[in-house]
């Protein structure tokens, strides 16, 4: 069962679910809205990133990041959780890389993956809504409650940032700067064949030409690949 926004107040009075801070103005319908949190990574600013003094997370194009939300939340042995990313953030062009579900006796802060698949950066601000969370209610209380590696986490550790911030490789984004670049080139030899008055210097041009940027595909293709196996 999907409980409801009186159903959500109910159980957090309760103590059967806790949600640090609780704001009622985050609570919708049947869901409850999670903020964007202090700490963040991306793949192109291989750091660690102090969100709340930053003021937001810049995310480039084709980057990758791990965050933070902003709430701790606690869910007992008979209540689960189901996420999903804000359609605000969906309709920019972000999908998220991890969920969707929340197990029963789950303690932390969610650790989110984050990916910008469009040509544009991408701002996700601190503390904006980022994710919303159903509470569901189970029959009874499972016997087997949330023991994981993230249960008690409150914010990120050397394995999420190192998994972000130490890749090997052409990471994403450079990867579509350069694909990018290899457009541009192909649309600058085009136009110069096209100004040449010999067929036999357009057929040798275009053969050098073609070779050139064919090497330099298969070079950018080898860094995707040395990047995906590490």
């Amino acid at each position: 069962m999907i409980l409801n926004a009186q159903q959500i107040i109910a159980a957090l009075n309760s103590g059967e679910i806790s949600i640090i801070p609780f704001d009622p103005a985050q609570v919708q319908a049947a869901s409850y809205d999670l903020r964007v949190g202090e700490t963040g990574a991306t793949t192109t600013s291989k750091k660690l990133v102090n969100i709340r003094e930053a003021g937001f997370l810049l995310l480039q194009p084709g980057d990758f990041a791990v965050l933070t939300v902003f709430e701790e939340m606690r869910l007992d042995a008979q209540h689960v959780a189901r996420f999903g990313l804000r359609s605000k953030f969906a309709r920019k062009g972000l999908i998220a890389t991890t969920g969707p579900q929340v197990d029963p006796g789950y303690h932390g802060r969610l650790i989110l993956g984050l990916t910008n698949l469009t040509p544009r950066s991408i701002s996700i601000p601190y503390k904006d809504d980022l994710i919303t969370i159903e509470i569901h209610r189970l029959n009874e209380p499972t016997d087997r409650p949330y023991a994981g590696p993230y249960q008690d986490k409150l914010d990120l550790g050397p394995e999420e940032i190192e998994a972000v911030t130490e890749t090997e490789g052409m990471a994403l984004p450079e990867v579509i700067t350069t694909l990018r670049s290899l457009s541009a080139n192909v649309g600058i030899l085009a136009s110069e064949f096209k100004s040449q008055r010999s067929y036999v210097s357009n057929i040798v041009g275009f053969g050098i030409g073609g070779m050139a940027i064919l090497i330099a595909i298969i070079g950018v293709l080898l860094a995707v690949l040395i990047e995906f196996k590490h």
